[in-house]
């Protein structure tokens, strides 16, 4: 962190410690002149961590003004739960102001519907209208982020009566890009960037059928956010147009608006892997949070006693070799480590588009010898440790004996153990990096997040075939010196 963004962070924090003061005292007049100066996105974060009993009655020091812009600002289930605390006529008068697509998402996130319709009822006929439609999209799809508010313009238009569009406020969003080509039945027919209209100036005249763009990247309202996102970061897009199925312009989605989308994905990414879900994000009821958790902990608890009931049938069968246990924790750890890795890298490969340009066979092979190369350089590190505990510690050397008494090679037997923790090793981290690799390779071609690849399910899956990896190898070794115990 820079010394720029340390004063920043320094600034923040003065200020809420400020605002907490402020509260205390009840100096509602202070408070409001002090959220004057500042941005709307510095004024929501210091709202977020007050407690929803006293939200509302802090924002309500927000001036006027502000206050679309705060809302806005705000988490979704925040600015919601403030929508749905205020008087439902000063909730419309703000939603009111806001951008539509804002607006939808807020009214969207309220679970009283009731309480929605009444605010909804409150605003302009236009604005109403416009919010109730987006709010009818999937919450996930382009038209559920796209906002309607957007500049339309005829092919038959000049250079300036576009201009003059632009400058009138059609858009009421301050982020206008472009202007829409679009014929009598809002068919899009192209764009023209505001930098093409200016160069134009000079001659105002010109038809915008002779300069707008008929190469256009328009999504369609039922396209998924993730698919709307990769296309703007690969094309460079600051906005894109949405359409329905006949080509007709709906919307337009901007850049800001992906951003939150790429951050959304992530975050629910992140929660994959760990096996909970974007749901337990905000304050809901820990019953709720274990509906989300409990499925991916059934699958660990079970993986659990898979391994609990291969080991003891292991040390039934091999109570002569038990010092082999030693090493079950090292190579059931390195072979999930291994796989998770394997997993994560092939996930981040088929999300950034390289499962695409490569073949996937290609991408398997590289992450099944960098496993092998991997658990060879391990392997012969774990083979050099056992070696010096059956040596160098009581407890190894008891065990070594043990081995050796019954195998009838003394000399050997401790170098037999040790090879034998060596050899394992090695297969099972060449074992989970093929595993960890084909895994998200068949969830993207069964359309499955492959985010759940990771977490939970990769780890149970390493730890049963490395446990079942070990005690192959070890049968594979001792079935022959110890006849008896086989």
């Amino acid at each position: 962190m820079t010394d720029t963004d340390n004063a920043i962070s320094q600034t923040i924090a003065d200020r809420r410690a400020r605002l907490d003061e402020l509260v205390e005292k009840g100096l509602w007049g202070q408070i409001s002149a002090e959220f004057a100066d500042q941005e709307p996105a510095d004024i929501a974060e210091m709202l977020s961590h007050f407690p929803e009993e006293k939200l509302p009655s802090v924002f309500k020091a927000v001036p006027d003004d502000l206050k679309p812009d705060v809302l806005a600002e705000l988490p979704t289930d925040i600015a919601a739960g403030l929508a749905a605390a205020i008087p439902a006529s000063a909730a419309a008068d703000i939603v009111n102001e806001m951008a539509p697509d804002d607006a939808a998402d807020v009214l969207g996130e309220l679970d009283d519907k009731e309480v929605s319709s009444k605010i909804i009822e409150g605003m302009d006929d236009e604005n109403a209208a416009d919010v109730s439609r987006l709010m009818t999209y999937p919450e996930d799809s382009a038209g559920g982020i796209m906002t309607t508010d957007l500049v339309e313009v005829g092919p038959g238009m000049t250079v300036r009566e576009a201009l003059d569009a632009v400058a009138s406020g059609d858009a009421d969003d301050e982020h206008v890009y472009q202007v829409f080509v679009v014929d009598g039945d809002r068919k899009l027919l192209g764009t023209v960037f505001l930098q093409e209209l200016l160069r134009h100036k000079g001659d105002p005249e010109t038809p915008l059928s002779a300069v707008m763009d008929e190469e256009t990247h328009a999504v369609r309202s039922d396209s998924d956010q993730q698919e709307v996102a990769e296309i703007m970061a690969k094309y460079d897009l600051p906005v894109v147009p949405v359409v329905d199925s006949d080509g007709r312009l709906l919307g337009r989605i901007t850049h800001d608006d992906a951003t939150d989308i790429i951050k959304e994905e992530a975050e629910e990414d992140i929660l994959s892997l760990a096996g909970a879900a974007d749901e337990e994000v905000g304050n809901i009821s820990a019953w709720r949070s274990c509906w989300y958790r409990l499925p991916w902990l059934f699958i660990t608890l079970l993986g659990g006693v898979v391994t609990a009931s291969i080991m003891s049938s292991f040390n039934a069968a091999f109570g002569a070799v038990i010092v082999l246990a030693a090493f079950i924790p090292n190579v059931m750890g390195m072979g999930g480590n291994t796989g998770l890795q394997s997993s994560v890298l092939m996930i981040r490969e088929i999300a950034s588009g390289t499962s695409r340009r490569h073949s996937l066979w290609r991408l398997f092979m590289h992450e099944l010898r960098t496993g092998a190369l991997m658990g060879a350089i391990c392997g012969l590190g774990i083979f050099a440790s056992a070696l010096a505990i059956l040596f160098a510690t009581p407890a190894g050397r008891a065990g070594a004996a043990a081995v050796a008494e019954n195998a009838g090679l003394p000399g050997l037997a401790p170098f037999a153990v040790a090879g034998t923790a060596g050899l394992a090793l090695f297969c099972a981290m060449t074992f989970a990096a093929g595993f960890g690799a084909v895994v998200p390779i068949v969830l993207d071609r069964c359309k499955i997040d492959t985010a759940v690849a990771s977490g939970p399910f990769i780890s149970v899956m390493d730890d049963i075939s490395a446990l079942l990896i070990y005690y192959g190898v070890s049968i594979a070794i001792f079935s022959r010196l110890l006849p008896a115990s086989a």
